[in-house]
């Protein structure tokens, strides 16, 4: 596969190894949210293993996330839940409720009930757990609402919109 590296300046916490799918398959244009840059540079080499996942942008702060956001046309939002400015829920419920809205991962440390209730009612489409092996997981949801069988036209994936996917 022919790949172009991005631009070093990501301000993601991304490192050089991510790059832009030069593919006839259907690219999942992604954007991250985490205000820490380790678990940032984490869940950017997890999803680059994914030769479709095109990191678009990424912020640590949700108000710069939802600002960004309104111009980038993002297909996966994976946003931490315990953020400055507007926490991950917050951030789904304001994308959801607009055009167009993105599938959302909210990634947490917190396995409570309660979190795991404000994350589906604000419409998130998976929560993941960071404890264990947040790659597996994380590969298996992209995989789950992205599946490698869409045809390179189609220009909606084929979600699975109709439940919450609670991944541990």
């Amino acid at each position: 596969m022919n790949t172009k590296p991005l631009t070093p300046d990501l301000r993601s916490g991304a490192d050089a190894h991510t790059r832009v799918p030069e593919c006839a398959g259907r690219v999942i244009r992604t954007f991250l949210v985490e205000d820490s840059p380790l678990v940032m540079a984490l869940l950017a080499r997890i999803i680059s293993r994914d030769e479709r996942v095109f990191i678009v942008g990424a912020a640590t702060d949700g108000r710069k996330a939802v600002g960004n956001l309104r111009s980038l046309q993002a297909d996966l939002v994976i946003t931490d839940l315990h953020l400055p400015g507007l926490d991950g829920t917050e951030i789904t419920r304001l994308l959801k409720h607009g055009p167009h809205p993105p599938t959302i991962f909210v990634v947490t440390s917190d396995d409570t009930p309660e979190a795991r209730t404000r994350c589906q009612a604000a419409g998130a489409d998976a929560v993941l757990l960071k404890t264990g092996n947040l790659a597996a997981r994380l590969s298996s949801a992209i995989h789950e609402f992205f599946p490698d069988d869409l045809d390179p036209n189609d220009v909606e994936p084929k979600l699975f919109c109709e439940r919450l996917a609670t991944v541990e």
